[in-house]
């Protein structure tokens, strides 16, 4: 019986993709990102070394800029693939939003500084916690960079550049459940319900309105940046 299972196993032939789902080239965005997180990570141990953690939820939100980002990567690897797959961009596009905001809320750590003008720990804090919050806006970024791309594949440059601007102030409001109504990404699980009830509430909310506003344009200037850098060539048009 053995020997027909090792003779039915060597019919088979394997064979890698070609052209390949995920080459080097696709993965170097997601390597350079893991070695900023680690440097990350390096300077809350150092800051360890001569005193307590700052915030230990630092590091927690640092991996749920991680989740956005990892979305878009396993999206944008698809679509590059195999073409249109309007479903699966679409539900995946559903849960990237859900956590996109975990990658800019970082910028709101910056609370944590403590200020002693005399204290070294304090100029270490301030290059940290900014540490912190730049990795995790790069990841978000880069997400919207790879989604926003998909969009466009996926359906039309139009409804691409609308679902773009949709997701800009929608990053914005759940940075305010997130930091002053305290809601979380799992609580749409966890808590449908309640979190439907606050969201609904939170819509007449006049913070609620700045955030969403503020974040998105402040967002928006980020991603016009780093689109134009990735995008943007010069062309001399020589004249006959």
């Amino acid at each position: 019986m053995l020997k027909r299972l090792l003779n039915r196993f060597w019919k088979y032939r394997f064979y890698v993709s070609d052209p390949p789902i995920i080459t080097m080239e696709g993965l170097y965005p997601l390597l350079l990102l893991l070695l900023l997180s680690m440097v990350a990570l390096t300077y809350h141990m150092i800051r360890i070394q001569f005193k307590e953690a700052v915030d230990f939820s630092m590091d927690w939100n640092l991996f749920l800029s991680w989740i956005p980002l990892l979305v878009a990567f396993l999206v944008d690897v698809t679509v590059k693939r195999f073409g249109k797959l309007p479903k699966w961009v679409g539900f995946w596009s559903i849960i990237w939003l859900l956590f996109f905001p975990n990658a800019p809320y970082m910028i709101t750590d910056l609370l944590h500084i403590s200020v002693n003008m005399g204290s070294d720990l304090t100029w270490h804090d301030i290059i940290m916690l900014f540490y912190y919050a730049e990795v995790s806006l790069f990841n978000g970024l880069v997400s919207l960079y790879w989604m926003h791309r998909c969009w466009q594949k996926t359906f039309t440059n139009t409804t691409g550049n609308i679902m773009l601007a949709f997701s800009l102030p929608m990053a914005g409001f759940g940075i305010y459940l997130g930091r002053i109504r305290r809601w979380n990404s799992w609580d749409i699980i966890h808590n449908p319900k309640e979190l439907l009830s606050a969201v609904w509430q939170s819509l007449t909310d006049r913070t609620a309105l700045v955030l969403s506003l503020e974040f998105g344009l402040l967002l928006s200037m980020f991603y016009l940046v780093l689109w134009a850098l990735l995008r943007f060539r010069v062309r001399h048009i020589n004249e006959i």
